[in-house]
C-alpha cells in the first residue's frame, strides 16, 4: 500500500550556504527566515539584509525543530513558506502560454524524496517548464529534496495539484501530448518527434503508473536498453527522457524559466 505524504507541512527547511544563497538569488519570497550559527560571513549577511530576510541565531526548537536528522547544514538554516515556494495549478496554468518547446513533468506519485530532488535538478537542466505534484501518495518538498535539487527546486516552478487524471485531463484540453513512461511500451522514446507541448508522466518508484493513468496519457513510451538490465529507477529514466525531448528541442535550453 502506497503511504500517504501530506503535501501541506507546518515549516520545511533547507540547509547549507549553497542551498540558502540559490534561494536567495532566485527565490527569496519564500524565505521566512535564516539562522546561522555565526556571524563572520559578510557576503552571506550582505545578501540576506538586501533581500530584507530576518536573521537569527542558530539555537533553540525554532531553527532545528523540523531540520531532518544528520543534515550537514554548515551552520547555516533557511526556514520557508511551502505555500510561496510550491504554487497552486490554478494559478500556475494561467500565466503559462504552451508552445511546442513547453515541457512539464508530472510526478505520479513517487515515494523517495531522493528521486524527486533529483528529477527536479534534471528537469531544471533540460528546460523543464514545470513539475506538477500530487497531493496525496506523493513524497513532499522537504530540505532534503531542496538538498539533492542542488538548489534547482528555486529555479523550476513546483505546482501542487489534486488528481492526477484530471490534471492530464485538463492539460491535454489546453493542447498537451502526455507521454507515460512505461519500460514494457513497445514505442521507443528515441523515434518520438515531440511536436506539441509535452507532459511526462512518471509513475512510482515500484508500482509504476496507475491503471488508469495508463489510459489517459496518448502514448506510453520505453528506453531501449541492454537486456542484462531491467529497468532504470525512476530518476535515471527522467533524466533519458527529458534528454531526448531536449535533443528536438534545443532552444529550450536556452530560456530562462525561472
Amino acid at each position: 500500500m502506497l503511504k500517504k505524504f501530506p503535501m501541506k507541512q507546518e515549516k520545511i527547511y533547507i540547509y547549507g550556504k549553497h542551498a540558502v544563497e540559490e534561494a536567495v538569488r532566485n527565490a527569496p519570497q519564500v524565505i521566512q527566515k535564516v539562522f546561522l550559527s555565526a556571524r563572520n560571513d559578510k557576503e552571506l549577511i550582505r545578501i540576506l539584509e538586501k533581500a530584507k530576510i530576518p536573521i537569527g541565531d542558530l539555537n533553540g526548537n525554532d531553527a532545528t525543530g523540523g531540520l531532518d536528522r544528520g543534515a550537514k547544514h554548515q551552520g547555516v538554516i533557511g526556514r520557508l513558506s511551502l505555500d510561496r515556494l510550491v504554487k497552486p495549478y490554478s494559478e500556475f496554468i494561467k500565466t503559462l502560454k504552451p508552445n511546442p518547446n513547453t515541457c512539464l513533468v508530472l510526478l505520479g506519485e513517487l515515494q523517495d524524496p531522493q528521486n524527486v530532488g533529483a528529477i527536479i535538478r534534471t528537469a531544471a537542466a533540460f528546460g523543464i517548464s514545470g513539475i506538477l505534484i500530487p497531493e496525496h501518495n506523493q513524497a513532499p518538498i522537504t530540505g532534503a529534496v531542496v538538498k539533492v535539487s542542488a538548489g534547482m527546486a528555486f529555479r523550476v516552478p513546483l505546482v501542487s495539484i489534486g488528481n492526477v487524471n484530471s490534471t492530464l485531463r485538463d492539460l491535454k484540453e489546453r493542447g498537451f501530448w502526455s507521454y507515460g513512461m512505461a519500460g514494457e511500451s513497445k514505442q521507443s522514446i528515441t523515434t518520438e518527434v515531440f511536436e506539441s507541448p509535452t507532459v511526462f508522466v512518471l509513475g512510482n518508484e515500484g508500482a509504476g503508473l496507475r491503471t488508469e493513468t495508463r489510459k489517459m496519457c496518448d502514448v506510453l513510451l520505453s528506453i531501449p536498453m541492454h537486456k542484462q538490465c531491467e529497468s532504470l529507477n525512476v530518476a535515471a529514466s527522467a533524466a533519458v527522457a527529458l534528454y531526448a525531448w531536449s535533443q528536438r528541442h534545443p532552444n529550450a535550453l536556452h530560456v530562462n524559466k525561472a
